[in-house]
């Protein structure tokens, strides 16, 4: 199972993150990757596998483990006007931030980009036991002496030759018409920035079918503001109804969205303000699904699946439980549809079958999702209050409310679709894809009152 390292330094992309909040975030670009709050392996310049385990030095040219953005104009982020990023590049496995790049373009045909690298490799190579054992020598002689401090080549490591230099390339002609409507801000890290962390799946495993799974690193997050208005100023009234719905709950205010989270060892919390994808798995015809509606979709894998190596691809078995964690990865992913976020604060369990469950031994697994916000309250995959926007009365607390839509949420209620988890003792079958056959295998999850019927998001 992956080191918790990876959550301490996920956790601090997050937080700078939060810190960077007024500098910005995602794109309307769906995110595909084990993630939170927008982040994008390809706004991040990367590639699906650039952390893949089997190539630990590789890199990807342009690949960036944080990136802080100004676009603008219309289309996806490879269509917009990259007005200016300041960027960390990607590292080879063992190695810590010290290159990266400032790009603007002004737009008046020409794109200037500063290349620097501060000639330092490695990061605070303290050992911590070592270290620990000095303070508490030091404690135990009364404070005696200096305090052990380590020594400067261990705090900075071993310095190169600092470096810069100034790139010009062309660029297309812009001007301020291009970004009237439409402006992007967007900060995005991954665990990458864990001294060079390649988690995510070798995608020639089982056959090459690992590369469907393969979508950026294990862990990433991102801030996000967005703006697409809509219509035509000289119509105010017009204006307003194309950019504001205050009864389409997925999606309010449409002129703008804004949102941040992170994800860290199977965990995934942040807040949004809209209709956002999180998360694409490899099931084509299985419903859209709310991340906060999600306690008995998959067979919950192995707490040791994961995209730390290859053998942890291996250890997917739904019938982890029994002893026998043989299965392959592209199992739990072949199980999974599209996951979606609403307006509102949310946590709940990354579906993605790359992120560790490092946390099942404090949580319990799968975790229990937590979600308030447009479409009501819910707790471990019941609605306990309805939305504001369905016409019924609050349930009992020991009873999940059944909600009654209004018609323009643009929502539906459809019978559940969820596997019913059966015994631990009962066996699972593989298909030669890998992915499961018949009924699932588990951990019981403790008795709770019934499951509503689940909302299918159109």
């Amino acid at each position: 199972m992956r080191s918790t390292i990876s959550t301490r330094h996920a956790v601090i992309g997050a937080g700078a993150a939060a810190a960077a909040a007024l500098a910005l975030a995602a794109t309307t670009l769906s995110a595909q990757a084990v993630s939170g709050g927008g982040y994008s392996y390809q706004q991040q310049g990367c590639t699906k596998s650039a952390d893949r385990n089997d190539q630990p030095q590789h890199t990807d040219p342009g690949c960036h483990n944080a990136t802080a953005q100004i676009n603008a104009g219309s289309g996806d982020y490879a269509q917009r006007w990259h007005v200016l990023s300041i960027n960390s590049d990607q590292l080879p496995n063992g190695q810590s931030p010290h290159s990266g790049s400032v790009s603007a373009d002004p737009g008046q045909g020409t794109q200037y980009t500063l290349r620097f690298d501060t000639g330092t490799g490695s990061f605070i190579l303290v050992n911590p036991i070592g270290f620990a054992t000095d303070v508490a020598t030091w404690l135990a002689g009364g404070g005696a002496g200096p305090f052990p401090l380590p020594s400067t080549n261990q705090l900075v490591g071993t310095m190169g030759t600092p470096s810069a230099g100034l790139d010009q390339s062309s660029a297309q002609k812009r001007s301020l018409t291009d970004a009237a409507t439409s402006q992007q801000f967007y900060f995005g890290a991954d665990d990458n920035l864990d001294n060079g962390e390649h988690d995510s799946v070798n995608p020639n495993d089982y056959h090459h079918k690992d590369s469907r799974v393969a979508d950026g690193p294990s862990d990433g997050g991102a801030i996000q503001a967005n703006t697409h208005v809509q219509g035509d100023p000289s119509d105010p009234a017009g204006l307003i109804a194309k950019n504001v719905d205050p009864t389409d709950m997925h999606d309010p205010v449409k002129a703008a969205d804004a949102g941040t989270g992170a994800c860290a060892d199977g965990v995934c919390a942040g807040a949004d303000t809209s209709h956002r994808k999180m998360y694409q798995g490899g099931c084509s015809s299985c419903a859209d699904q709310s991340v906060y509606n999600d306690q008995n979709s998959t067979n919950w894998r192995s707490p040791d699946c994961n995209g730390q190596s290859v053998q942890n691809e291996n250890d997917c078995g739904a019938n982890w439980q029994n002893g026998n964690e043989s299965g392959n990865i592209y199992g739990p992913y072949s199980e999974r549809g599209a996951y979606y976020t609403d307006p509102g604060v949310f946590v709940y369990q990354d579906p993605d079958p790359q992120a560790s469950p490092e946390f099942q031994g404090v949580t319990g697994y799968p975790l229990c999702e937590l979600y308030a916000g447009t479409m009501g309250v819910w707790f471990c995959s019941m609605q306990v209050v309805p939305s504001p926007g369905a016409a019924t009365e609050v349930a009992p607390a020991s009873i999940a409310a059944t909600p009654t839509v209004a018609p323009q949420q643009r929502i539906s209620v459809v019978p559940v679709q969820h596997a019913t988890p059966q015994p631990a003792t009962a066996p699972s079958a593989q298909t030669e894809s890998g992915a499961p056959s018949g009924g699932t295998t588990g951990l019981p999850l403790p008795p709770l009152p019934p499951l509503p019927l689940p909302i299918a998001l159109q």
